[in-house]
């Protein structure tokens, strides 16, 4: 077994348990002493068949309480973060990128009844990260030196008016915008705007964004610039009412409904974008007693967002037991529940969920820190109550805590125990409350994102950065101008974990593999086309030649015949199917024609050829090929008939490569075959110098590029399953020969090209590394994608009894996909 996978699994969670309550295969980890992972290695946990292994702490980073933000005002830590994974780089050990943060409502003490009136914002910091899993380094904050955060502006929340948000308490304050009901400041400048107690964000990749709030609970969606676009609908059974109707305030408790402080306090995009995740801080009142340790089952919500960015309710909704724990950790029955406060969608069906206890710096007391850890969670087999009778204030999930028997909990495993004192050490931290220092770990942990490793050789390890939230305690505070004093310095701190996650779908990766792989089939499938192509384009030059010089020019009949072509193609749009690209492909044939009586010809051909396809964005490939062609027909002096079929039995593609995510360039090689079978007729007419010939034909191509896999981009290798071909196109056009110029022979070429069948192909591509059906796709890759007309003009003639020469030009041009050239030339020598 994998040294880091096996191990250390159950090695030093000491105080940990699990115990069965309820339903048949409910369970809640409970922790009755401090749940501590005293391990300097790889831990290691398995769910449902998917193994997540924790490298261990890789390094920290912190940034001093009395930081201010872009607005002036204390910094408030991290509610939540998202890293902009478009900047994300490494170079050499080090990476960069650009990380968003969420504070919540600014510096507050509720059971004093102190509030802010503070801006709603997402801060922007420039994160650069150099890992140092080796660390052994002093107990000073000098020591959380890997990660630096520089602050680097910021995005200011403005409601669908273009007003601020308000931290201040609603109390039974509200206002309407957008059709939905929401919490209202009721006092100071900012009465009548919406309060906001911001605690989840979930960051798409065009820089638009969702964002959770614990005094609704509501969720709201946020353009790129920061402007409120819409509400999503919640269900009654978490809209905290009070003799009926919605009371959004956060002192006095509801009858139903969210807790006070507990609201939606997790949020996450699952990787494709499709739908948005978000989870209950801890059960609803409904949904348990007033012990704390009953509030353990709470609620995952999944909209689909796909068609609607802001449904009317969740298509899904499951049941999650959180862990329960000994707030003192001295051993005793627990009396608390370990509410969760962020989480991460590793693909569509497992995610990542950070729960924690109330205990750390940050409180002023010195109660041992007990129980934080992050869970991997699986939704798989779970009970989905969505739009059930749970959805309303009068049917409980859990009538006096206990979870009913008819509904199935996800399943939970331990992933990653932020209790290790000896990583924490290792990086200047301690677990020490009694006193509390400045490098005790805090109290509340409640951000996470996953960045890449970007190594080719682990290509499924990411960190995971876990941020606290400070709760703007600091010395030396400032909020509006008003100056403040909380007491106590609580930093800003940020770990890095490295994990690895075999079935986390990176959703950059995905994106980019959607947007780029049809590129690459396309310029794989052209190249193999046009290689199919040239098996009779070469031939069906030279036999216009013949019929061109039948009976004019000596080197042009129908004796043996060895001949010689080469051509030379740019772009050739109608097998790219209009994809913008720099493609050259030059290419040879030696032919021989057989002596058949009266007007019969035949012969065979060999060819070969190579070239090479580039396009902006870094896409590349080189290619070659060899190949071979019998033809025969009909020549009448007043109708023919010819056929031609080729193969291609190799094509070799060669070099290919890709733009990836993270500024990485995927490369990869793979080889193709083809068939081509080209039939033609026509009805030449003398017309005094003119000799007219009307013609009609067609053309079958066929062909398949062998799957195969990237290397060189990490984790965003993508993995090919190979591709079938099939073109076919019907020609309507006409020639021209022109007689009386001695042996020379000037002509013209038109003809109508119809596509007909299939105009693309579907193949299947997936992230190389990736163990998740989510990672895979089925992507459209277009060929013939319209009609297209040829057109060209020729001049042959003899250089001596015995031997001809031609030269042609032809021109594709696309009704909508662009213009391609080609030029071709021969020799015929005949005997």
């Amino acid at each position: 077994m994998d040294l880091r996978v096996a191990a250390v699994r159950a090695a030093g969670s000491f105080g940990l348990l699990v115990s069965m309550a309820g339903a048949a295969g409910a369970q809640s980890i409970v922790a009755t002493r401090p749940n501590l992972q005293p391990v300097d290695g790889p831990v290691s946990t398995t769910l449902n068949g998917t193994t997540i292994v924790n490298e261990g702490l890789q390094g920290v980073g912190r940034l001093s309480a009395s930081t201010r933000d872009f607005l002036g005002d204390t910094l408030g830590s991290f509610s939540s973060l998202a890293v902009d994974l478009a900047s994300w780089r490494r170079i050499g050990g080090t990476y960069t990128g650009t990380l968003f943060t969420l504070p919540d409502r600014g510096y507050n003490n509720p059971d004093g009844g102190l509030f802010s009136d503070y801006a709603g914002r997402l801060n922007r910091f420039r994160l650069t990260f150099t890992p140092e899993p080796g660390a052994t380094l002093p107990q000073s904050t000098a020591s959380q030196r890997q990660i630096t955060l520089t602050p680097d502006g910021g995005l200011v929340l403005t409601d669908a008016l273009g007003r601020r948000f308000s931290g201040l308490d609603p109390a039974a304050g509200t206002t309407t915008q957008l059709g939905a009901l929401l919490p209202s400041a009721t006092t100071g400048p900012s009465a009548g705007r919406i309060s906001l107690d911001a605690e989840g964000l979930a960051r798409r990749l065009d820089g638009s964004f969702y964002v959770s709030d614990e005094y609704g609970a509501n969720i709201y969606s946020f353009n790129a610039n920061g402007q409120l676009q819409g509400v999503l609908g919640v269900p009654e059974a978490l809209r905290p009412r009070t003799g009926g109707q919605l009371n959004f305030n956060s002192i006095n408790p509801p009858e139903t409904g969210r807790r006070n402080n507990q609201g939606f306090e997790a949020l996450s995009l699952t990787p494709d974008g499709r739908s948005l995740v978000t989870i209950l801080q801890s059960a609803p009142l409904q949904d348990s007693t007033t012990s704390q340790q009953t509030r353990a089952n709470t609620r995952i919500l999944i909209y689909d967002i796909a068609a609607n960015p802001v449904p009317t309710a969740p298509a899904r909704e499951y049941v999650l037991q959180l862990p329960v724990y000994r707030d003192n950790g001295n051993g005793q029955a627990p009396n608390r529940t370990a509410a969760q406060s962020e989480m991460i969608a590793l693909n569509d069906t497992q995610f990542l969920v950070l729960a924690r206890d109330s205990n750390g710096l940050g409180t002023g007391n010195t109660t041992p820190i007990v129980y934080k850890s992050v869970l991997l969670v699986d939704i798989a087999g779970a009970t989905n109550i969505a739009g059930s009778a749970f959805d309303t204030t009068t049917t409980s999930i859990a009538p006096g805590g206990t979870l009913r028997a008819d509904i199935r909990p996800v399943q939970t495993s331990e992933a990653v125990n932020l209790l290790n004192p000896v990583q924490l050490g290792r990086f200047g931290m301690n677990l020490n409350t009694n006193p509390a220092t400045q490098t005790t770990l805090s109290e509340k942990f409640e951000a996470m994102g996953l960045v890449p490793v970007l190594s080719e050789r682990a290509p499924n390890d990411y960190f995971l950065l876990v941020g606290n939230d400070n709760d703007f305690l600091t010395r030396q505070g400032s909020i509006n101008g008003q100056s403040y004093d909380a007491g106590i310095n609580n930093d800003s701190v940020l770990l890095a974990y490295r994990l690895t996650l075999p079935t986390y779908v990176d959703p950059l990766s995905l994106a980019v593999m959607k947007r780029t792989a049809p590129v690459v089939l396309q310029g794989l499938g052209g190249t193999t086309l046009s290689y199919a192509a040239s098996t009779t384009g070469g031939v069906q030059d030279h036999l216009s030649a013949l019929r061109r010089g039948a009976g004019t020019a000596t080197p042009w009949g129908q004796s043996w015949g060895l001949w010689l072509g080469g051509d030379v193609v740019f772009a050739d749009q109608s097998h790219n199917g209009g994809l913008s690209l720099d493609r050259t492909i030059a290419r040879g044939t030696v032919g021989l024609d057989l002596p058949f009586s009266g007007p019969w010809r035949g012969g065979v051909a060999l060819g070969g050829g190579g070239g090479s396809l580039s396009r902006p964005g870094g896409y590349g490939q080189d290619h070659s090929a060899y190949s071979f062609s019998a033809y025969g027909g009909y020549y009448g002096s007043d109708f023919y008939a010819q056929a031609i079929a080729g193969g291609v039995p190799e094509v070799s593609l060669d070099r290919l490569r890709r733009p990836s995510a993270y500024g990485l360039t995927a490369t990869g090689r793979t080889q193709g075959s083809a068939l081509a079978l080209d039939g033609e007729v026509g009805v030449p007419l003398q017309i005094d110098r003119v000799r007219l010939t009307p013609f009609a034909g067609i053309t079958h191509l066929a062909g398949r590029v062998d799957g195969f896999t990237e290397t060189g981009a990490a984790g965003n290798n993508v993995a090919y399953q190979g591709l079938t071909l099939r073109q076919t196109t019907a020609r309507f056009g006409a020639e021209a020969a022109f007689t009386g110029f001695g042996a020379l022979i000037p002509s013209v070429r038109a003809a109508y090209n119809v596509a007909m069948g299939p105009q693309g192909a579907t193949a299947a591509v997936r992230l190389a590394s990736v163990e998740n059906p989510l990672a895979s796709a089925a992507v459209t890759v277009p060929f013939l994608r319209d009609d297209f007309v040829t057109a060209g003009a020729g001049l042959q003639g003899a250089l001596s009894e015995q031997l001809g020469w031609r030269v042609d030009y032809q021109a594709a041009i696309g009704l909508r996909s662009g213009t391609a050239h080609g030029v071709t030339a021969g020799l015929r020598y005949q005997w």
